[in-house]
């Protein structure tokens, strides 16, 4: 199974918010921790998407995934029309899944995607994975000048 999420927080915190877990919640029953914890080896509901923070700095901003587990060869980044996809396509081999007795966590692969800003050096963008994070910079040129004169011909 993979999963896709597409997030636009370049535009708005909205979609960090609290609300959307409120209908997530609603719709699939259960708290995140009910979904998290839980021990049925066939169910679907453990969290394989991993969460992400983006702050906004002085070059543009900065993506950190909490993605730990998994190796730097793992992950697949692509810009692709105003798009970065972080990928992953690791799954659990078939003779582990008949092994494990108790599942409290899973690798499984997926698929996280943001909508950049029109004004992103693409060229620019870098990665890096330490301590479980994969950390994307996202270098943003400045277009804009705070103050300029313009003449009337």
């Amino acid at each position: 199974m993979k999963y896709n999420v597409v997030r636009k927080p370049f535009a708005s915190n909205i979609y960090n918010s609290t609300f959307d877990n409120l209908f997530d919640n609603f719709f699939n029953g259960g708290t995140v921790l009910d979904r998290y914890f839980n021990n049925d080896q066939n169910s679907q509901t453990y969290m394989t998407v991993p969460r992400a923070n983006v702050i906004k700095n002085e070059n543009g901003y900065s993506i950190q995934m909490a993605a730990p587990g998994f190796s730097r060869d793992e992950f697949e980044l692509n810009v692709d029309n105003g798009t970065l996809t972080v990928s992953v396509g690791t799954e659990d081999t078939p003779e582990y899944e008949k092994s494990v007795t108790v599942r409290e966590y899973k690798f499984q692969s997926f698929t996280r995607s943001w909508n950049l800003p029109e004004n992103t050096n693409t060229e620019g963008i870098s990665a890096r994975y330490e301590a479980g994070i994969l950390y994307v910079d996202v270098p943003v040129e400045d277009y804009r000048k705070e103050k300029m004169k313009i003449s009337v011909q």
